[in-house]
């Protein structure tokens, strides 16, 4: 078979929303990285068929439809090459090899077939198959802080779990139940199927909702890996439902918005105990862990 391999040039902001859209198209994987300029560059592949100006024209739809989302998708280039070979499928797979996080977490692909240290707690994923997958810098300063902070038999929300990757991190460092809270119904078959490779579907509940809006329960830990614009006024309802000894970790936060989002957390009676950090080429990405005043 014939491919074609489509590249989308966008902002970092829109870089998300693109990915699952190519997913929903049924792109064969979706690989993210920057060029030069900072742009974000998403590359796709499809079956060269009678579909892909119908597909490309989807997409010019769809990165048009962003700035009435709020979501400025500029330089939003299209760009195609065909693909002779179905042998890109192994070079992509090559490019991800197993990535160890903070001390004991591994997130090993699901083709991976070497032994693994049994002392690791490992997390099989299919790179690229949604925002999430641990090799990212916002996911792990998620994993990281989520590692250190974690308590047995504690309850846990992740919102906006994406592939589901920090939930499952949750049950396997002891959380008795996690629920993962995702408004993109993109994602949801990709995080069930996430579960289900990793033997934690009966630990975590999946609830395709806004936030904290309309869960019940209150929580040992919250954590949100998500853009800042979607942090800011999750942190009320955070607010609303973390137990008074709770810890709140929020990532997906670059260094320039870092007051602003420890400016809402003082205004909710939360503050910022512990900050960290890691670069991407002239990004740089925050994560924090809060708590309650006092």
């Amino acid at each position: 078979m014939k491919w074609v391999q489509i590249t989308i040039k966008t902002s970092h902001e829109a870089s998300e929303a693109v990915a699952n859209q190519l997913f929903e198209m049924q792109s064969l994987g979706v690989e993210i990285t920057e060029d030069d300029k900072k742009d974000t560059l998403l590359t796709a592949y499809f079956p060269l068929d009678d579909k892909i100006n119908s597909r490309v024209n989807r997409l010019r739809t769809f990165l048009s439809k962003l700035p009435t989302w709020g979501i400025q998708p500029n330089p939003a280039k299209i760009e195609l090459k065909r693909i002779e070979s179905e042998k890109w499928t192994e070079a992509w797979k090559a490019n991800f090899t197993p990535q160890k996080v903070g001390e004991k977490i591994r997130i090993v692909p699901t083709w991976y077939e070497q032994p693994i240290n049994e002392s690791d707690i490992v997390i099989r994923l299919d790179p690229g198959m949604a925002f999430g997958t641990g090799y990212h810098p916002t996911t792990r300063l998620a994993l990281q802080m989520l590692e250190k902070s974690i308590r047995p038999n504690q309850i846990v929300a992740d919102v906006g779990t994406g592939s589901g990757i920090l939930a499952i991190a949750a049950f396997k460092l002891g959380a008795k139940h996690i629920d993962a809270i995702e408004l993109d119904p993109t994602a949801i078959p990709v995080a069930m199927n996430n579960f289900a490779n990793n033997s934690v579907s009966k630990k975590i509940t999946l609830h395709e909702a806004d936030g904290l809006r309309t869960v019940e329960r209150k929580y040992d830990i919250i954590v949100a890996n998500i853009l800042t614009k979607a942090i800011i006024p999750l942190i009320p309802y955070c607010r609303d439902k973390l137990n008074s000894d709770g810890s709140l970790i929020l990532s997906g936060i670059l260094e320039s918005e870092q007051t602003d989002v420890q400016e809402t957390l003082k205004e909710n009676g939360l503050e910022c105990v512990s900050v960290t950090r890691q670069a991407e080429d002239e990004l740089i990405w925050v994560a924090m862990l809060a708590r309650f005043l006092g």
